[in-house]
């Protein structure tokens, strides 16, 4: 098993961020500052990925020129471009809040023949590779088993898988042998019941690990992260004093994760890492951007507090 990281963004965005003074509705805002770039979960995963120095390649599902663009970000593109167009994301921060509006996307020209080239590309992919991430939302009409689909290809030839996914997909997702699962508490929530509180969360995540899932990062926000393995269960608590934009931080989480199960690192260490890493995201001006510097700071201080095996 080589150390390639694989991407994969079924639903592509152009992301779009608004920093503004503040936010009326009903009224005209006059823009400070306004980003456009190569987005998706799956692209922002690669992008950070990227920047930490891992060999990484981003792949999906992709309009004309998309893959051109995921270039420029300085990540290798494997995309199939089966979309009439990509969707724009649209994110405005006003110094404190963050709103966001996200545009549905396409339905793929040929909905089989795209789900059949992309698993038949991620597949080519594979030989060498570490880990396959499968991050995000699918197209309209995408079949909801093909995050699964890919997970379970990966898994017959030794790969581990990342699934960052939510619904239809979360559920088919949560059925592969081995795969890490990324959810955040309203998406484990929908998956496994109330999930509110770090109990819930905690028994949560332990059942889907008795069920088979090789490991589970439940992603709470400025909360941290609880994680799930075979070997036991431990409680990252968030970085305090970090204001910013939260738009990116999930992905720089998922980042992490995915370079630490590429590396066959403990789960302890893999969530530290997610921690740190989504609190340096959180100060970046726009998704699938981290300074390494700010995370290395960040990183010392976050530590893993395990849980017994009959603690709540």
């Amino acid at each position: 098993m080589g150390g390639l990281i694989v991407t994969v963004t079924p639903n592509p965005a152009y992301d779009v961020s608004y920093a503004t003074d503040g936010l009326d509705p009903g009224r005209v805002h006059r823009v400070a500052t306004a980003r456009r770039r190569a987005g998706g979960k799956g692209v922002n995963v690669a992008a950070v990925l990227a920047r930490l120095g891992e060999p990484v390649v981003a792949s999906g599902l992709a309009g004309p020129g998309f893959a051109a663009d995921v270039e420029r970000l300085g990540v290798r593109s494997a995309f199939v471009e089966s979309l009439p167009s990509v969707r724009s994301t649209v994110t405005v921060f006003d110094g404190e809040r963050t709103t966001s509006f996200w545009e549905p996307g396409s339905a793929p020209v040929d909905t089989p023949a795209a789900e059949r080239d992309l698993c038949d590309r991620v597949e080519g992919l594979l030989p060498g590779a570490g880990c396959v991430v499968v991050s995000g939302s699918l197209p309209p009409g995408v079949d909801p088993s093909l995050p699964a689909t890919l997970a379970r290809r990966a898994h017959d030839r030794g790969v581990r898988s990342v699934l960052d996914v939510s619904g239809a997909a979360l559920r088919a997702a949560a059925e592969v042998p081995g795969v890490v699962l990324a959810p955040n508490a309203e998406e484990l929530a929908d998956l496994c019941g109330p999930s509110g509180t770090t109990s819930e969360v905690v028994a949560a995540a332990r059942t889907l690990v008795g069920r088979g899932v090789g490991a589970v990062f439940a992603t709470r926000g400025a909360e941290g992260i609880v994680v799930a393995a075979p070997d036991g269960c431990w409680v990252v608590p968030g970085v305090r004093g970090v204001a910013g934009n939260p738009t990116g931080a999930g992905d720089a989480a998922t980042a992490a994760i995915a370079r630490g199960v590429t590396a066959g690192d403990a789960p302890a260490r893999i969530a530290q890492d997610a921690v740190a890493l989504a609190a340096t995201a959180v100060t970046a001006p726009v998704a699938g951007v981290v300074d390494v510097p700010r995370f290395q700071h960040h990183r010392v201080r976050t530590t893993a507090h395990a849980l017994d095996e009959d603690a709540p």
